[in-house]
C-alpha cells in the first residue's frame, strides 16, 4: 500500500529480500511520522520496495498516513537499517536532506517559520525537539564571534547513526536557508565519521558549501554569530505564541504517554514468570478492556506485541550476558512455552541465535 503524504516516485521493484538489523535497543523512544517519511521520500525516489521493507520489520504503513502520529524508535532504527541495505547510496542520510520541509519537524517546523529571526528559531529546537522524536539531543555553544550547534544521536546502530547525523545536519542547513530565503553558508562542519573517498567528500561539499572536517569528537555546524540576526521571511509573532502553546500541550501528552508505556512494560515484565502476560490479562491490571488498551497503544503508533517483544528482548540480552541460566531456563523465564519458540523469536529480531549472542558477549 505505498501511500505517503508528499511522496511521489516511480513504481518500486518487487521481491527484495527483507533484511533485519541486529543492532537493537529497547529504549529508543519514538519517532514522528513526518521524520520517518523524509527517509521514505528518498526511498521512493530511488525505487525501493517500500511495501516489502515495511513488511520485513512488521511496520504497519497505515501509521505513516497520520502526520501527528509516531512509530517506535526501535522500528525507525530497523527501517533505516533495511533502507540502507537495499539502497546503493553511500550517502543516503545526507541525500534525504533535500526532502526537508516545515512539516518534517512537526509543530517545531511551523514554530521556526514564525520566528522573527534565525537566532530565535534556533532557540526553539531544544524545548520542542522531542516533538520530532527521541533520536538525539541538541546543544549550543558560543565560540567568540562563532556559534556551534551540535547534535548527539542516541541510536546505537553505528551505520544507522552515521546516516542520521548526515540527515540532521544536512536538513538543518537546508531548512535554515529556506527560512532566511538565501544561501547562507556555515564556517565549517564537524563530522565524527572517518574521512570518506574524494567523490563522497565532494558530495558533502555540495550540500554544506564550506570546509568539512572528518574524524571529529562531535557532529556540529559552526557559523558566524552575525547570521543569528537574519530575518525570516514569514515570521508571525502572534501565530508563534499560539503554536508554542500547542507544542507545550503536545510535549505534556508525550510525557504522559511515555509514563503509560513504562507502566505497561513493567507490568509485562512482572507477569512473564506467571505466564499471565497476555493483552487481556495486562489490560485487567490497568482496569481497562483489551480493546481499550489496543486503541490507546495504536494512538502512540504501538501495539501490545511490540511492547512484549521489547520487554522480552531486554531481559533476554541481560540473561544471556549476565546470568548463569541455560537457554532452556531463559526460555521459561521469558514465558515461552518451549525453547525452540524462544530460539526462533530471538533469531528473527537479532539475526543471531541466543547461543551466538551469548558467545559474543562472553568473548
Amino acid at each position: 500500500m505505498t501511500e505517503f503524504k508528499n511522496i511521489q516516485g516511480n513504481e518500486p521493484p518487487k521481491n527484495l529480500s527483507p533484511v533485519i538489523d541486529d543492532s537493537l535497543d529497547e529504549n529508543l523512544g519514538q519517532a514522528s511520522v513526518p521524520a520517518v517519511n523524509q527517509y521514505l521520500q528518498l526511498a521512493v525516489e530511488q525505487s525501493l520496495d517500500i511495501d516489502a521493507i515495511c513488511q520485513s520489520i512488521d511496520l504497519d504503513q497505515k501509521l505513516l498516513l497520520d502526520n501527528s502520529g509516531h512509530i517506535t524508535g526501535l522500528q525507525f532504527q530497523q527501517l533505516i537499517s533495511v533502507l540502507l541495505a537495499h539502497s546503493n547510496d553511500d550517502l543516503f542520510g545526507l541525500h534525504t536532506a533535500k526532502h526537508v520541509q516545515p512539516g518534517s519537524y512537526s509543530v517545531l517546523g511551523y514554530i521556526s517559520m514564525n520566528c522573527e529571526n534565525l537566532g530565535q528559531a534556533i532557540t526553539k529546537i531544544q524545548p520542542f525537539e522531542k516533538l520530532v522524536g527521541d533520536m538525539g539531543t541538541t546543544t549550543f555553544e558560543q565560540l567568540g564571534d562563532k556559534v556551534k550547534i551540535s547534535w548527539h544521536c542516541q541510536f546505537p546502530d553505528p551505520n544507522v547513526k552515521r546516516h542520521m547525523i548526515d540527515n540532521c545536519l544536512g536538513s538543518w542547513l537546508t531548512f535554515a536557508r529556506y527560512l532566511v530565503g538565501q544561501e547562507s553558508n556555515p564556517s565549517e562542519i564537524l563530522l565524527s565519521r572517518k574521512q570518506p573517498t574524494l567523490s563522497l567528500q565532494n558530495e558533502y561539499q555540495a550540500v554544506f558549501k564550506c570546509p568539512v572536517n572528518y574524524g571529529q569528537k562531535e557532529n556540529a555546524i559552526i557559523f558566524d554569530k552575525a547570521l543569528l540576526s537574519l530575518p525570516l521571511n514569514k515570521g508571525d509573532q502572534q501565530l508563534l505564541s499560539t503554536l508554542e502553546t500547542h507544542a507545550e500541550a503536545l510535549i505534556s501528552d508525550l510525557t504522559t504517554q511515555t509514563d503509560i508505556v513504562t507502566q505497561l512494560q513493567n507490568a509485562i515484565e512482572k507477569s512473564l514468570k506467571t505466564r499471565n502476560f497476555h493483552q487481556q490479562e495486562i489490560a485487567q491490571q490497568f482496569s481497562m478492556s483489551a480493546k481499550t488498551l489496543q486503541r490507546r497503544l495504536a494512538a502512540l503508533g504501538l501495539n501490545f506485541q511490540s511492547l512484549l517483544d521489547d520487554v522480552r528482548l531486554k531481559l533476554a540480552k541481560q540473561y544471556l550476558a549476565e546470568s548463569t541460566l541455560n537457554l532452556n531456563q531463559i526460555s521459561t523465564e521469558l514465558g515461552f512455552t518451549e525453547p525452540r519458540s524462544f530460539y526462533r523469536w530471538f533469531n528473527k529480531l537479532t539475526s543471531q541465535t541466543p547461543g551466538e549472542y551469548r558467545k559474543v558477549q562472553l568473548d
